[in-house]
């Protein structure tokens, strides 16, 4: 039969996947790059690699050798999440979710009241993902604040008619992206502009459909 302490360290595992897959899972409904697998094993992987520093160490050596480790090294894999598109970076919240996931598989590891703030730090997290987003476009962008899908055609030419368009209905222009299509006949320029609150849809609406190489956009 398997002593108590086994027993316990079973159970912190089989909490650190429970608390990773309700982060992952989140990211994963959101099409991130590291989803619900990712952050399962992430949270899995800290948790056992804490359990191990204890166990090795033991009462004669420092228990936090190995586990200071992680804090560093989670950062390279948070890294692999971060893509640049142009002047768009996307995966920057995701890398920021797995280095803290990583944070509440340490937590689990030490247990005691360490595992009730592993237990809220998950609810948290999820919490800001799903709530300050709303938040942020209510509150602080307070509606005026949008992304722009527009399907062009290639060229230089078209991509600056329909950047015109935007700052010709007093558009300000935040961020820039463009992503060509497989076959090089299309592309998308995604575009977040703040608008200002004189802005006409309508108008703007007839204007850039009336460009040429413009074959269709779409708000978020």
């Amino acid at each position: 039969m398997l002593e108590p302490g086994v027993w316990e360290m079973l159970m912190k595992l089989i909490v650190s996947v429970l608390l990773g897959g309700l982060i992952g899972l989140e990211r994963e409904t959101h099409g991130r790059p590291a989803g619900l697998r990712t952050h399962i094993l992430v949270c899995l992987g800290s948790t056992l690699f804490g359990l191990c520093s204890h166990t090795i160490a033991g009462t004669r050596f420092d228990p936090g050798r190995i586990s200071a480790q992680i804090v560093t090294g989670i950062g390279f894999l948070g890294a692999g999440t971060i893509m640049r598109q142009g002047s768009v970076v996307r995966g920057l919240t995701t890398a920021a979710s797995i280095w803290t996931v990583a944070a509440i598989g340490l937590a689990v590891a030490i247990g005691g009241n360490m595992l009730i703030l592993a237990l809220a730090a998950s609810i948290l997290v999820v919490a800001t993902l799903n709530l300050v987003p709303h938040f942020e476009r209510r509150v602080l962008q307070k509606g005026s604040e949008r992304i722009l899908n527009v399907i062009l055609s290639p060229g230089v030419e078209t991509t600056c008619h329909a950047l015109g368009v935007l700052t010709n209905h007093g558009a300000r222009i935040r961020v820039l992206g463009i992503e060509e299509s497989p076959d090089a006949t299309r592309r998308v320029l995604r575009v977040r502009v703040r608008l200002p609150d004189s802005f006409d849809e309508a108008a703007f609406d007839s204007d850039i459909r009336s460009r040429d190489g413009v074959y269709g956009y779409s708000w978020e």
